[in-house]
């Protein structure tokens, strides 16, 4: 996943009370590409951070009616902005200011007049973990979002399977039995009943294959490679795609991993289904002492991983982000008209 920050390069705050002193700094930034606001003092530069997003503030420490101090403060009481990166650029270079300001949640401290290499080298060092923290965020979201996901689906799987599905099949067979008793009487509505037994067979089966899609039993009961063979083979039988399943996992995984992988693999078939004009995949899961290793190959006609392709890259950041909440490494190899393969490492 690729992260941009606010204004392309950054979108940087100048705060100082010194008209040169701004100039100076917002010119030196933007020829470097950061977009730069700038604040007369620390009000108007607390109301600016307010109203709009920005990625770095450089701050000086003695201005009038409120000083550098009172806005780390001020900044450190908001939850929406105590994680903006503030970079403290002052005349007053005593090692208890210094102290003071690092204490008080500054990430830098730099003296005026300052260095513009040494200005430009910690900017993209505040930056840069400024992108880490928000990349960090977004995976704990995003991990958050699909253990829920994956509990509503096992959730909604097991009613289907518990309350539905067994609820069609008792009306199957009581309409079965109807259509024996009027079959006997010769009444004409015996076609019909058989129809709608029928139309209720078909339901189940439709119940079923979503049952599937949504959490295989056998996932839950049996582990990964069951779950696979037999998601694969439904696979092979729907689609008459050639598909090849090597597995030698050993005893059960843990369920996170079992889960990844299983939506990693659903995902890529989808993909090679939707996409490959395939028709041969190759599934291959393996496992020693440190890691499970995950391949997934088809002789399809490929495309080239330079090109965003929207529907297929949703797919694939979904499964990469699925194996980096694990500690793992994806990769995707990709020639045009020599097939695709997707290759998942798991840490064990």
């Amino acid at each position: 996943m690729s992260y941009e920050m606010n204004g392309g390069r950054g979108k940087i705050l100048v705060v100082d009370d010194e008209r040169l002193n701004r100039v100076l700094l917002s010119t030196n930034l933007q020829e470097s590409g950061y977009t730069v606001e700038t604040a007369e003092d620390g009000e108007e530069a607390l109301r600016m951070l307010r109203d709009q997003p920005f990625d770095a503030v450089l701050l000086d420490l003695v201005m009038p009616r409120m000083d550098g101090y009172q806005v780390l403060a001020e900044m450190k009481r908001d939850d929406a902005l105590r994680r903006i990166p503030v970079m403290v650029i002052s005349s007053t270079d005593e090692m208890e200011s210094i102290v003071r300001c690092i204490e008080m949640g500054a990430t830098d401290y730099l003296p005026k007049p300052f260095n513009p290499v040494l200005l430009h080298a910690r900017i993209r060092a505040s930056l840069a973990s400024l992108q880490e923290e928000r990349m960090a965020v977004l995976r704990e979201q995003f991990a958050q979002v699909t253990a829920a996901q994956e509990e509503e689906r096992q959730r909604i799987a097991r009613e289907l399977h518990d309350g539905v599905g067994p609820d069609l099949a008792s009306l199957n067979i009581r309409l079965l039995t109807v259509r024996k008793l009027l079959q006997r009487e010769g009444h004409p509505v015996a076609g019909e009943i058989e129809e709608l037994a029928e139309q209720v067979q078909a339901s189940i089966r439709d119940i079923r294959r979503l049952i599937h899609d949504l959490r295989p039993v056998a996932l839950d009961e049996l582990g990964l490679a069951p779950a696979l063979r037999e998601h694969l083979a439904r696979c092979r039988q729907e689609h008459d795609l050639a598909i090849e399943f090597v597995a030698d996992v050993g005893e059960r995984l843990p369920a996170a991993v079992e889960s990844a992988l299983f939506r990693i693999v659903q995902e890529a078939v989808n993909n090679v289904l939707r996409h490959a004009q395939a028709q041969h995949v190759s599934v291959t899961l393996t496992r020693d002492a440190e890691q499970v290793k995950l391949r997934v190959a088809d002789d399809g006609q490929g495309f080239d991983t330079q090109i965003p392709r929207t529907g297929r890259h949703v797919g694939l950041w979904s499964m990469r982000e699925r194996v980096e909440q694990l500690g793992g490494q994806f990769e995707v190899q990709s020639v045009p008209g020599q097939g695709t393969t997707v290759t998942t490492v798991v840490p064990l």
